[in-house]
């Protein structure tokens, strides 16, 4: 279930250090606090014998992830938070043999216990120390509390009665991702992986053995999923085929046949609704809800991207949820517009009046929005914003780079979906809602950076990784040129032999473009269509498609290193400052303004 949006936006002073405490030039706006997105919720039991409580676990970018456990009848609530500062979120939860809630967090993949006693959530330490997700723990026949993981697509193993973990080892060789878990009564373990193939795993707990069961004819690129249903009954599901795991058989069934999990349920048969800011409780016999606040405000939000909007109005976006947030740099009135998605914004571009927006699990992959007119989202073209869907689109894409072209399109270049290569290079007409897309521009590289020369034409540039899950199958880079008149492909080239990825690109006022990989500054002339110059940069990671022209032309950019221009007398990038709160996303350039973010927190930097 996923939380509805609730934002409190808080002055910079109530939260921040003030703005004298700032390196010189920098200057601090507001910061984000609102409700993380719900990635999992169940009923267990509360601190007194016989009570109950609603546990809902909220991911925080910025900050650590909280289980809120609600009493569901009043709406009173406690929040455990994560001892452990790494650990920003919990896919996993489950109620253990024991009654105790058990919590399989990300990034580090630990499992925690709730503790009324000590009202905390405790450490119990990491089943594997290769892992980062503990996506779905089950019950298996032994009393113990098994996980599925990533980015090895293991099974692990956690003993409440003794506290100890155990790693059970892949459960494929090649996949990444093993995404869900379920035990049956008869001593089999299932987990679902994918998605570069689907894959259902059977593991037999009385013997350590494990096996692929998904019939041979069923895999394809996909993910596999297992689910244990209301009726006692694991069943399995791969791109629409549904099957009943019986021990080392997948059984091809109906999807008619195929049951659901059951509602979240109190010992009574009520049945418990949760949006983060209220929880209501049924009776299934009268169908009328009784609804409590809880009065959960949830705490710092990391802002995962910022665009200059054509109104002259910085816009962003937090993750998981999407936030989407307004700002007059000028009085740091900051303003929530609406909650547009679960997943988050990843480009916004400044075209003629509107803002497009281009998201990866969003309600939709591309938005049109109108400054100053009311929020009202719809796929209609009156919408605001008006939500843009294709055929051939993918809500696992990640939207990376986005440009205006001289023909009035846009064009967006993205890293595909999950376990795919190639991913694309789309060409939107925000007049009409038309995308074309282009897969596999460069064979199994994903566009994920765009400039345009005066005449038109693109330039763009690859990365060898494909969406999560996926395997590489080349091992450089390109950069490729484009021209939409006869949308084709008319150039390309290795910019920077052995690297994987083309993080920047732009041109500069010399006519140059200029382009970043993880660790070259790169010089390509369009005009002689060859790379003329090449250097280490010593920077740091730089943002990407974070180098933009500013005043005078001359082009600016973020790098964990600092904010950096480039000098066309040498070619060479100068770092102009450097922010200790560090230099995640970005950028937006107005006026002898760079605004970047660090965190929850809105930074700018006044050019020299």
């Amino acid at each position: 279930m996923t939380c509805a949006p609730f934002v409190l936006i808080v002055a910079t002073a109530a939260l921040c250090c003030t703005a004298s405490a700032q390196p010189e030039g920098f200057r601090l706006h507001a910061r984000f606090l609102g409700i993380g997105a719900c990635l999992k919720t169940l009923i267990g039991p509360g601190p007194e014998p016989g009570s109950q409580r609603l546990y809902a676990s909220h991911i925080y970018g910025g900050d650590t992830l909280d289980i809120v456990a609600t009493d569901p009848l009043t709406g009173e609530t406690d929040v455990f938070s994560s001892p452990l500062p790494s650990e920003c979120g919990a896919w996993a939860m489950a109620l253990g043999p024991d009654g105790q809630v058990y919590v399989g967090t990300l990034p580090a993949a630990h499992v925690l216990r709730v503790d009324w006693a000590q009202r905390a959530l405790v450490d119990l330490g990491r089943p594997s120390e290769t892992e980062q997700y503990i996506w779905q723990l089950a019950i298996g026949t032994d009393g113990k509390l098994y996980g599925c993981t990533y980015p090895s697509a293991k099974l692990v193993r956690f003993d409440p009665a003794t506290g100890q973990g155990e790693d059970l080892g892949r459960m494929d060789e090649t996949e990444l991702y093993a995404r869900s878990v379920a035990a049956d009564d008869q001593g089999f373990v299932y987990t679902g992986l994918g998605p570069a193939k689907a894959h259902i795993v059977a593991y037999e707990i009385a013997t350590g053995e494990h096996r692929d069961i998904l019939p041979p004819e069923f895999a394809a690129e996909d993910w596999g999923n297992v689910v244990r249903a209301d009726d006692g009954v694991v069943y399995g599901s791969v791109r629409g085929k549904r099957f009943r795991l019986v021990g080392w058989e997948a059984v091809p069934i109906a999807p008619e046949e195929m049951k659901g999990e059951p509602p979240l349920t109190l010992a009574d048969g009520r049945v418990v609704a949760y949006d983060g800011r209220s929880v209501s409780v049924t009776d299934p016999a009268t169908g009328q809800p009784e609804r409590h606040e809880t009065g959960y405000e949830g705490k710092r939000q990391s802002l995962f991207r910022i665009g200059l909007g054509p109104d002259g109005r910085l816009y962003g976006s937090t993750a998981m949820p999407i936030h989407f947030l307004s700002a007059d740099p000028d009085s740091e009135a900051w303003e929530e517009l609406g909650q547009p998605g679960g997943g988050e914004f990843y480009s916004f571009l400044a075209h003629g009046d509107v803002l497009i927006g281009a998201a990866y699990s969003g309600d939709a992959p591309l938005m049109i929005y109108r400054p100053g007119q009311p929020w009202a989202p719809s796929t209609e073209t009156g919408g605001n914003p008006r939500l843009i869907h294709y055929d051939g689109e993918n809500s696992g894409w990640r939207p990376m780079a986005m440009v205006a072209g001289t023909d009035g399109k846009v064009y967006i270049g993205a890293v595909s979906g999950y376990g795919l290569l190639g991913g694309p290079l789309c060409v939107f007409d925000p007049a009409t809602g038309a995308v074309e897309q282009y897969l596999h521009l460069v064979p199994d590289q994903s566009v994920v950076a765009l400039t345009r020369l005066p005449d038109g034409t693109l330039v763009g540039g690859t990365t060898i990784s494909g969406g999560g899950g996926s395997h590489p199958t080349q091992t450089e880079a390109k950069l490729f040129l484009w021209d939409p008149a006869t949308k084709t492909k008319t150039f390309e080239t290795v910019p920077v032999p052995g690297e994987g990825t083309v993080v920047a690109l732009a041109v500069g006022p010399d006519g140059l473009v200029y382009g970043f990989t993880g660790g070259t500054l790169f010089v390509f002339d369009p005009a002689k269509r060859e790379v003329i110059d090449s250097a280490p940069h010593g920077m740091g990671g730089v943002t990407y498609n974070a180098v933009l022209p500013g005043p005078e032309s001359e082009l600016y950019g973020l790098a964990s290193g600092g904010i950096f221009t480039i000098d066309s007398a040498t070619r060479r990038p100068r770092v102009l400052a450097t922010y200790p709160g560090g230099i995640e996303g970005g950028i937006a350039i107005r006026g002898r303004e760079i605004y970047f973010t660090s965190g929850p927190q809105i930074v700018s930097y006044t050019l020299p």
